[in-house]
């Protein structure tokens, strides 16, 4: 590709302008910032799971990453935030693989299926 050919913005829109993203866009990269996040803690604790079911016990290195990631998630997260993230990759699942239900503060029954699902249900307790 001819390097001479590449606009930025800058040319395009002028020294002066501002350019600013979007809160919706802002919103949809943390979506799918957490998305990746407990997908990927899923796999770990699956991966762990399968190991020790073979015979080898990994929760040494495991419970290492567990407590780097959980003091991450402090600076994103309120307690109760990453209490419930942490619940739900860990503790959710019967041995059966059933979900088990989430009671809120009214104690009404969520259950929790998909990642996605639990961003917008951590989402309601912004700010506590």
């Amino acid at each position: 590709m001819n390097e001479s050919k590449i606009k930025t913005i800058v040319d395009l829109a002028g020294q002066n302008v501002k350019i600013k993203e979007s809160e919706k866009s802002i919103k949809k990269k943390e979506e799918k910032y957490f998305i990746d996040l407990v997908t990927n803690l899923c796999t770990l604790d699956a991966y762990s799971k399968n190991a020790l079911n073979s015979g080898i016990n990994l929760s040494v290195y495991d419970d290492m990453y567990i407590q780097i990631i959980r003091t991450l998630l402090d600076k994103i997260y309120n307690p109760l935030q990453r209490n419930i993230i942490f619940w739900w990759v860990f503790e959710s699942l019967s041995p059966e693989g059933e979900v088990y239900p989430l009671l809120d503060e009214n104690n009404k029954k969520h259950i929790i299926n998909t990642p996605l699902q639990l961003y917008k249900f951590i989402k309601q307790y912004d700010g506590r």
